[in-house]
């Protein structure tokens, strides 16, 4: 089986880095990351015949996601290959739009508290509203895999949304991040971020370990 991953930094494993690597090798370090990420863990503790095919990017809005998700399903999809789509939302604030290549306004967002007023590209880039693409990126995401029968498995990674009643929704009302800052507080022994504000290698393992088993319930592997 195959989990195909779609999120933003908290799903593509930003600040993973290879110590025997470095960060200026990029490129080569991108087995390490994969590996290390919640998505790749979970792949390892399903078991043995499960691997991860992940499309996540850093900045990533939920709107991209959605598109994102679309190009792999229209395009990249194997109709004949046992899979389950994985997703870890991102913030409602951000958005993205679709020049050459996706360009996200968390690259440009002033800490997210400007809000641009004096254009549609400025508008775009407020966060203004943009629960409702997230909303609509969720039905879209989660009708097409009930459609088709593909498990899907989800969770908040940063941002405040919505309850929803979607299946396979895992911790509804809290975040990943939240998640991991809760655990520090109530261990101060713990040590699950990176300087950059990212989960470190055990705050993904400490993350997924909690997903695991929500994660077999849905999942027949």
């Amino acid at each position: 089986m195959k989990l195909v991953g779609f999120g933003c930094s908290f799903t593509y494993g930003s600040e993973l880095v290879d110590p025997e690597i470095g960060p200026e090798f990029h490129h080569k370090n991108t087995h390490y990351r994969e590996d290390k990420v919640w998505l790749g863990q979970l792949a390892e503790m399903l078991g043995t015949d499960v691997w991860s095919d992940n499309r996540s990017e850093p900045g990533n809005s939920n709107y991209a996601v959605q598109y994102q998700f679309v190009d792999w399903f229209n395009n990249n999809r194997d109709p004949n290959e046992t899979v389950a789509v994985c997703v870890a939302w991102t913030s409602p604030r951000r958005f993205s739009w679709l020049g050459k290549k996706w360009i996200h306004n968390g690259y440009i967002q002033n800490d997210g508290e400007t809000l641009f007023k004096n254009s549609h590209k400025d508008w775009i880039t407020s966060g203004i509203d943009n629960v409702y693409y997230t909303d609509a990126a969720k039905l879209f995401v989660n009708s097409v895999c009930n459609l088709h029968n593909i498990p899907i498995v989800q969770f908040n990674a940063i941002g405040i949304h919505k309850s929803t009643s979607y299946k396979g929704y895992f911790m509804d009302g809290m975040t990943m991040k939240g998640c991991l800052q809760d655990a520090m507080k109530s261990d101060d022994r713990l040590d699950l971020f990176a300087s950059g504000g990212h989960p470190n290698e055990a705050g993904h393992e400490y993350f997924t370990i909690r997903l695991t088993d929500f994660a077999k319930d849905r999942i027949i592997v």
